[in-house]
């Protein structure tokens, strides 16, 4: 049978793995590609556009399948 050893691995304190973190943290966010102010500003308006059509297509499919639920309801009780 194998003997363990004592030895016991000492890991780096909180304080310490905290500040290597926010450093890789640091180091990655430098890497990143940010996109320019024109660019933000036509992403935002094809997302809000987007945003409106589905709303409105959401809209649609609401009010249609509200009428067919009203309409299959009366069809039933009266």
């Amino acid at each position: 049978m194998l003997k363990q050893s004592n030895a016991v691995e000492s890991k780096p304190g909180v304080v310490q793995r905290v500040t290597t973190y926010l450093q890789e943290v640091q180091v990655e966010l430098g890497k990143v590609t940010w996109p320019s102010r024109e660019d933000l500003k036509v992403s935002t308006k094809v997302t809000m556009m987007m945003l409106g059509i589905m709303a409105g297509i959401i809209f649609v499919y609401d009010v249609f399948f509200g009428q067919v639920v009203v309409w299959l309801l009366n069809l039933a009780f009266f």
